[in-house]
């Protein structure tokens, strides 16, 4: 059985000595003295049995800590806090906001920290005074820093009792999905009857008590997640204010349960929406409907391209009103995608001379108004015709999802843009003062007029087929057997060698003109083409330059050439055969012209009797082809009988 009363690093006195717990397990626990060091070896059972008859006493936790007792987490802790605390306390006003954030800006850079591990203002202002009023010890700043303090000093609730309740909240209530308060007081009273404590029991209340002096925000960072308690702790303390179109514009994509179709009510796919919004107008500058099944940088791209270009009235002549709004944001909010945060997003901001700002994953407040503007597209469609909602709606069919598809890509795209232009861009809106959008863009677009920049054709390289190459030291990139060269890819070539493992770069190619590729710089995010080499490409498709298929000829020269071969092997064996013939001669070999002779016959006859009387051996003389082992006559054993008379 799991005892629950003695830990590890725990303080105990037997027989008038004091031991430091080293480690346990079920069974036995080391023990360390505390002044000689040796270690000792003792039973779980036996200091349990001196802890009830008072022969072993737990030393009450001493407010003056003792660096000994540390872990290796804890004296790495007071490492940094010594650094932090030292390096404000060199500022001329520590307790400023400036000097406070300029000390976790530079110590966070001394001890290479993450964003995440780095402490905030008011956490370093707490340490801060609590370093001051213990004579500027750091020791004193991580006091109970390995495990929460859950109970206060109550004499009411006896030492040992605080520790069960401890290991309890610890242990049951402070877990990821934990039970409920009184799921843990009733395994309180399990434990506290398995160890059989002397101390009293606590009362229901007496424990709910002590679980409600823990923070919620640490119950909500233990029992459900460090991004529940980051929006626990959010707070609307600073509101965004703009002052101009265009300053702040927030991207994001809508994955929308709709299955749709094509021209032969075939299942295509659902939809996955990019919306890019002017947050000062709350106008939808552009949007685009992807099928891909996954956000996909090409997509953002044509959403980004979308919103920047003017869109062309023959296009949209279905709308009721104009959908004027279009320009280039000066900075762009999105999210922590893989669709935004990736080279190629990269390379083309920079050059269209556009800020990226991206916030944390399962942060939706870091672009509300996208956001809000999501939930209010999303109030729309329903009702449409094979829209299924989000899970949380709870919505309940009778059939799959797919059997009601209805619609297809082009009537959902031109229901999509109804909604945007002719319904939302003309609605009040409550964070406009009531104003709609478009009243708001009209109004200030006479003297802001949008900015579209010049090299707007980038759109078509990074729209174009990408691909992925390793330059060649001599031949430069090659594609579908197409070598392009240059001296400035020759120069990225000795440079990124240079600096990287490898020289991988991205390059666009147009399908159909083979003439030059557009190469993109990993290192200043830049693009420029490269030509050629083979001047006789210019003005051709890669198709037509794509190498004919071998076509062989059908001819009988291989039968011709077997046929020689095997008369010459034939010629080979009638000249052999021919050559053993001509080498025998003619008193060896018999024939009907030579038949035998008198004294051949003797000598055969005489072989033949010579073998005949050996075989059979009539004298004692042993034949030569007997064997020389000794025969041994055996005599048969007979054995008489008497009968009962002769007896």
């Amino acid at each position: 059985m799991k005892q629950h009363i003695f830990k590890k690093n725990m303080v105990i006195t037997r027989v008038g000595q004091a031991y430091k717990i080293e480690s346990l397990d079920n069974d036995v626990a080391t023990l360390r003295h505390i002044n000689n060091q040796v270690l000792q070896i003792a039973e779980i059972n036996t200091l349990l049995m001196e802890y009830q008859l008072d022969q072993l006493v737990i030393e009450e936790p001493n407010c003056d800590l003792n660096i000994k007792l540390l872990t290796d987490k804890e004296v790495s802790e007071i490492k940094h806090i010594e650094t932090y605390m030292h390096f404000l306390d060199m500022q001329p006003k520590p307790s400023s906001e400036a000097s406070i954030q300029l000390c976790i800006e530079t110590c966070a850079l001394t001890l290479k920290q993450a964003l995440t591990d780095q402490p905030s203002v008011s956490t370093i202002r707490r340490m801060y005074k609590k370093w001051l009023e213990n004579d500027k010890k750091a020791l004193y700043c991580i006091k109970n820093a390995s495990k929460i303090s859950t109970t206060a000093c109550n004499p009411r609730i006896s030492h040992e009792m605080r520790l069960l309740i401890d290991d309890i909240i610890h242990s049951e209530y402070l877990v990821l999905n934990g039970p409920k308060r009184s799921v843990c007081y009733m395994r309180l009273l399990r434990r506290h009857k398995e160890l059989k404590l002397n101390c009293k029991m606590v009362s229901r209340s007496t424990f709910y008590r002590e679980v409600n002096k823990i923070e919620e925000s640490t119950v909500i960072r233990y029992r459900q997640g460090s991004a529940a308690a980051t929006k626990y702790n959010r707070s609307a303390t600073k509101l965004i204010e703009l002052s101009s179109l265009f300053e702040r514009c927030e991207m994001d994509a809508v994955h929308v349960k709709i299955y749709l179709v094509d021209s032969d009510n075939n299942i295509v796919g659902t939809p996955i929406i990019f919306f890019v919004m002017d947050v000062f107008s709350r106008v939808i500058l552009g949007m685009h409907i992807s099928l891909a099944g996954a956000e996909t940088t090409h997509a953002a791209i044509s959403a980004l391209r979308h919103a920047i270009l003017p869109k062309p009235v023959e296009k949209y002549d279905y709308l009721e009103h104009e959908w004027e709004c279009h320009g280039s944001p000066m900075k762009l909010y999105v999210d922590s995608g893989s669709s935004f945060i990736n080279a190629n997003f990269d390379a083309l901001l920079s050059q269209l001379t556009i800020s990226r700002i991206n916030g944390p994953s399962k942060q939706a407040w870091r672009r509300p108004h996208v956001e809000r503007f999501n939930k209010t597209f999303r109030g729309k469609l329903e009702g449409l015709p094979g829209y299924l909602g989000k899970k949380v709606d709870g919505f309940e069919y009778n059939k799959p999802g797919k059997a009601y598809a209805t619609l297809t890509l082009e009537e959902f795209e031109k229901i999509v843009c109804h909604l945007i232009v002719d319904e939302y861009h003309n609605e009040p809106h409550s964070g406009l003062n009531n104003l709609t959008p478009m009243q708001v863009w009209q109004k200030h677009i006479a003297f802001q007029p949008p900015y579209v920049p010049k090299n707007v054709g980038i759109f078509d390289i990074f729209l174009s087929h990408q691909v992925t190459g390793t330059i060649q030291q001599l031949k430069g990139l090659q594609f579908k057997k197409q070598f392009f060269n240059s001296n400035e890819l020759r120069q990225l070539y000795i440079v990124l060698d240079n600096k990287t493992k490898g020289t991988k770069v991205q390059f666009y190619v147009d399908e159909s003109d083979a003439t030059e590729i557009i190469v993109h710089n990993p290192l200043t995010h830049s693009v420029f083409k490269v030509q050629n080499t083979r001047k006789s490409s210019y003005g051709k498709s890669f198709e037509e330059l794509k190498a004919q298929p071998a076509h062989f000829v059908p001819n009988d020269a291989k039968n011709r050439i077997a046929k020689i071969t095997q008369e010459a092997e034939k010629r080979k064996r009638l000249a052999a055969r021919d050559k053993v013939k001509s080498n025998q001669t003619g008193a060896d070999a018999l024939s009907f012209e030579n038949g035998l002779q008198p004294e051949d016959l003797n000598s055969m006859l005489s072989k033949r009797n010579n073998v005949s009387h050996s075989a059979i051996n009539l004298t004692d003389a042993p034949s030569p082809y007997a064997s020389t082992d000794k025969q041994v006559t055996r005599k048969p054993k007979i054995k008489i009988y008497k009968s009962i008379e002769e007896e």
